[in-house]
């Protein structure tokens, strides 16, 4: 038996960096949508605390939420312990495109020209980004 001090973890798929900063990116999104929505069923529970949105937390769908984003936090820490913050950090944003697109797909929110050309940006700006990473990982 070979002594490798490399851990076998890293032969998985799911366990590839860019894989986790994708779940972590996806999970933001789900997050973002459960919190919405939990906080939207809650404003009726109190007026007097509204105004704290403490009252989203009478919501079983802002806890669900509130997993999510720890899932999100765990797999952001695994990503950053095997990438630059440099590299890994403007891949992870492509949640600026998810959350206004699954809030205008799932929630049935309005999405103006202005923030439709912002989008268009935002996917550039991944796009001109991840092009340099790409090239580096095919080079390893």
């Amino acid at each position: 038996m070979p002594m490798n001090s490399e851990p076998r973890v890293q032969s998985f798929r799911f366990a590839n960096p860019w894989v986790q900063v994708a779940v972590s990116t996806l999970c933001v999104t789900i997050s973002e949508l459960f919190l919405k929505r939990g906080a939207m069923a809650t404003v009726h529970v109190s007026q007097q605390w509204a105004w704290t949105g403490l009252t989203g937390l009478a919501s079983p769908l802002v806890w669900i939420g509130i997993i999510f984003v720890v899932l999100s936090f765990i797999t952001w820490l695994y990503a950053l312990r095997h990438l630059p913050l440099s590299r890994a950090f403007p891949a992870s944003q492509a949640v600026h495109v998810l959350v206004p697109l699954s809030s205008w797909l799932v929630l049935g929110e309005r999405i103006t020209t202005i923030r439709w050309c912002g989008i268009a940006l935002v996917l550039a700006g991944l796009a001109l980004v991840a092009k340099p990473v790409a090239t580096l990982e095919e080079k390893l």
